[in-house]
C-alpha cells in the first residue's frame, strides 16, 4: 500500500470525483506508517506471512471485514483477492467488478508450479464467469479475459501524472523495479561488463542477494550502484536524471510476455530512451511513438551492444527522447483517470 503507485493514483482519483473510497491490504513487520490521504486505508493484521495459509487467513479476514463494512462497488484486485469480494458481493447483492493488474495465472511462480496454478485455476473458473466489468493494464491482457471468461474490460493503463519539469540528465543506466527472476538482471549484470557508463539499480526483492554476488564475481562493484526501495518522489527524482532505463524480461511466462510495466511510462516520462523487450505492448506503442530500442531476446553481448549505442549515437538518442516527450502527452495519468472515474460512474445510474 506504501509502494504500490497505480492503487495510490485509483483511490485519490476516484476519491477526487466523490467516490468514498476504502484501500485494504494486509500488515507486514516493516510497513512505514500510512500518510494521510483522502481516501480511507486499511490494513489487517495477519499470523501467516507467506505461503497457502497466507492467502487462506487473509481471504477469510477481508471477508469478515467486508461483511461489517458494506459497499455499493467490491473491486477485487487480482486473483488473490476475490474469494473474499465475491461472497461479500453475494451477500449485500452488490456488484464485483476485477481491477487485474497482471495476468495472474501467467505469473512465474505460479505458471512453473503445477499444484499451485490448479488451485489457482478452479478458483478462477468459479468467479471469474460470474463477474461482468473489470478493468486492466492493457490490451492484450483485457482480450485475454474477454476471450477466456466474457469479462468486459476495459483498459487503464499505470501511465504516470504529466509533470513540467524535466532534470538535467547525468550519465548512468537506471533500472527501477522488483529485483525478481526473469526480469533479465542477471544478463543486465554481465553485460555492463562492456559497458561504459554506471548503473543504478532501484528496488528490492528476491534474488537481491544473487545480484550483489554477481555483481562481486563480475568485479563491478565500481560501476554497479544498488539504490534499494525508494519512495515514490525520490524514485522519480533518480529517474529524471537518469539517461537510459531498462525494461527486461524473460519470456517464459505469460504475464511477462503480456506486460506493460510501470518503468515503460515512467522511463517515458522522463524523457529518457529506454532498452526494452519486442514484447506485443512494447511493440505496439514503440510502432505508433518510437522511445525504445526492442530486443527481440536477452542476448548478453546485443543488451550491451545496444547500450552502448544509446551511449554514442546522440542523433538516435535525440529522435527516441523527442518522442518521449510527444508520447507523454497521450499516455498520462490524466487520460486514464478519466476512463477509470466513467468506469464507475456507470454503477450509480
Amino acid at each position: 500500500m506504501s509502494y504500490d503507485r497505480r492503487m495510490q493514483r485509483i483511490c485519490s482519483a476516484l476519491s477526487t470525483a466523490g467516490f468514498r473510497v476504502s484501500l485494504i491490504g494486509f500488515l507486514k513487520s516493516q510497513s512505514p506508517a500510512l500518510p494521510t490521504r483522502d481516501y480511507t486505508e486499511k490494513r489487517l493484521s495477519l499470523w501467516f506471512k507467506k505461503g497457502k495459509l497466507f492467502y487462506i487467513e487473509y481471504n477469510i479476514r477481508l471477508f469478515f471485514y467486508l461483511m461489517r463494512h458494506k459497499f455499493d462497488v467490491y473491486a477485487a484486485i487480482d486473483l488473490d483477492t476475490a474469494l473474499a469480494h465475491y461472497l461479500a458481493s453475494l451477500w449485500y447483492k452488490k456488484p464485483m467488478v476485477l481491477d487485474a493488474h497482471e495476468l495472474f495465472l501467467g505469473l512465474p511462480e505460479i505458471e512453473h508450479r503445477p499444484l499451485t496454478k490448479w488451485i489457482w485455476s478452479r478458483l478462477e473458473k468459479w468467479i471469474y464467469p460470474t463477474i461482468k466489468k473489470g478493468y486492466t493494464v492493457n490490451e492484450s491482457i483485457a482480450n485475454w479475459y474477454q476471450m477466456e471468461y466474457g469479462i468486459d474490460m476495459e483498459i487503464v493503463r499505470n501511465c504516470p501524472r504529466l509533470r513540467e519539469r524535466i532534470s538535467a540528465k547525468k550519465d548512468f543506466i537506471l533500472y527501477q523495479g522488483a529485483l525478481n527472476e526473469g526480469r533479465g538482471l542477471e544478463e543486465l549484470i554481465e553485460a555492463m561488463q562492456w559497458v561504459d557508463a554506471p548503473l543504478k539499480i532501484a528496488g528490492s526483492g528476491e534474488i537481491d542477494a544473487q545480484l550483489k554476488d554477481l555483481v562481486h564475481q563480475y568485479q563491478l562493484e565500481h560501476k554497479i550502484e544498488f539504490l534499494g526501495y525508494l519512495q515514490p518522489k525520490a524514485l522519480l527524482a533518480i529517474t529524471e536524471q537518469a539517461y537510459i532505463g531498462v525494461n527486461l524480461l524473460k519470456a517464459y511466462s505469460l504475464n511477462y510476455y503480456y506486460s506493460l510495466a510501470n518503468k515503460f511510462f515512467d522511463y517515458m516520462h522522463a524523457g529518457i530512451p529506454q532498452i526494452s523487450m519486442n514484447f506485443p505492448e512494447y511493440k505496439r506503442i514503440n510502432q505508433q511513438h518510437e522511445v525504445a530500442v526492442l530486443l527481440d531476446d536477452l542476448n548478453v553481448k546485443k543488451l550491451a551492444e545496444q547500450l552502448n549505442r544509446l551511449i554514442k549515437d546522440e542523433a538516435l538518442y535525440k529522435h527516441l527522447s523527442k518522442n518521449c516527450i510527444a508520447a507523454k502527452a497521450i499516455f498520462n495519468w490524466e487520460n486514464e483517470s478519466k476512463k477509470l472515474i466513467e468506469f464507475y460512474q456507470r454503477f450509480e445510474t
